[in-house]
């Protein structure tokens, strides 16, 4: 075995890392739908805040993350 191994980062459902940032309802729904995330897709929480910051910082009509 390799001693250069990495663990990977923890997984969260989308929607427990949005409750714990207190993210409302409908900017959930924006950030999975322009992540294209199913309901219960995990991710890392460093994926999910970087796809927020994006979400959030775009431009008016920006189109998709």
């Amino acid at each position: 075995m390799s001693k250069n191994k990495t663990e990977a980062p923890p997984m969260f459902p989308v929607e427990e890392l949005a409750k714990d940032a207190g993210i409302p309802a409908w900017e959930l729904a924006a950030l999975r739908v322009g992540m294209n995330w199913a309901e219960g897709k995990q991710v890392a929480r460093t994926e999910f805040d970087h796809a927020l910051n994006r979400l959030r910082t775009r431009p008016l009509g920006g189109g998709a993350l």
